[in-house]
């Protein structure tokens, strides 16, 4: 089997299984898995006035749309590269983002004095905006375990103009090996994933790693990773789990695997954010003959959209003994 035949079948294999997981027909599959991504801006407020932004970005061309459940989001329709180019986002004042991306962080809803852990953080994304939520006012623990990738996150965070940030080396499938265990009021886990929400079918690249192979072996990893996220959480806290892939092996079964060893942990509603996307659809509560607890139908499933890539996230709360 030559390359090209080899990238057809692994084409043919994604359109499937996001049929199913989607519970759509596959040729609207094949098309939701052809949309272009527009990409997204959030305005730092950090560093700058969101409307002072905006209007400056207008005037030099960029075509910007207000996200209706982000005041500081801004879809750009057109001319994304003037928002690129412009000093603002080399000094920290714009942060272009896929609109997905601040999903995780509003159904974490941050608060002053919290303790705050972003197990997988870099490149800073989500750990900046995080900050910029409680204006610098909380504790946060940026963990990585690649050093580039933690020194990309430091000098990001610094650009961005964020403070109060430990940031930790550390391999975090044995994070309780190094920090404290139930330590933390609330732990964001934005989880190493396949990356199906951010490819489309020509996107040749992201099909060279793509296997329903590396989709199992990844959920072994989101398997540590959350059960060691839920042990570093303090009872009455809070942790939300989420990727930008649309396999359900990533997702809902990887939840589904901390409820059923967890009595404590209890999935939260997200339909305050889930009413105001358009693009929401129903968690997958079955998948390859295996049952899923009902508690996923409180999960925010995202399908993939011009303007948002789709995305899973979970808001778990954790109870006494």
């Amino acid at each position: 089997m030559n390359t090209t035949e080899k990238l057809d079948k692994k084409r043919a294999l994604l359109i499937t299984r996001t049929s199913t997981a989607l519970q759509v027909p596959l040729n609207e599959a094949q098309a939701l898995l052809s949309i272009p991504r527009h990409q997204s801006v959030r305005v730092n407020t950090l560093r700058e006035d969101t409307k002072a932004i905006a209007k400056a970005l207008q005037a030099k061309g960029a075509i910007l749309e207000p996200v209706t459940w982000m005041p500081e989001g801004f879809f750009v329709n057109e001319n994304l590269s003037v928002v690129r180019d412009d000093p603002l986002t080399q000094e920290g004042g714009i942060y272009i983002q896929n609109a997905a991306s601040w999903l995780p962080v509003l159904a974490l809803d941050p608060q002053p004095d919290d303790t705050i852990l972003d197990v997988c953080a870099a490149p800073g994304g989500k750990t900046s905006h995080i900050a910029q939520v409680v204006h610098n006012k909380a504790v946060i623990t940026a963990n990585d375990n690649s050093r580039p990738r933690l020194m990309k996150l430091q000098r990001n965070l610094e650009r961005l103009g964020v403070e109060n940030v430990e940031f930790t080396l550390h391999d975090a499938t044995r994070l309780t090996q190094k920090l404290i265990p139930e330590s933390f009021d609330k732990i964001l886990l934005d989880a190493p994933c396949s990356g199906e929400g951010m490819m489309t079918l020509d996107d040749k690249k992201g099909f060279e790693s793509w296997s329903v192979a590396h989709i199992k072996r990844l959920q072994q990893l989101q398997k540590k990773l959350i059960v060691q996220a839920w042990q570093l959480l303090k009872p009455g806290g809070t942790l939300v789990y989420s990727t930008c892939t649309i396999a359900p092996e990533e997702n809902e079964a990887v939840v589904d695997y901390l409820l059923r060893h967890n009595d404590t942990a209890t999935i939260e509603s997200l339909e305050h954010l889930g009413t105001q996307l358009q693009n929401r659809t129903d968690a997958v509560l079955e998948w390859n003959k295996k049952r899923y607890s009902d508690e996923l139908q409180k999960a925010l499933r995202l399908i993939p959209s011009a303007q948002i890539e789709a995305f899973f996230v979970v808001k778990i709360t954790k109870g006494a003994l």
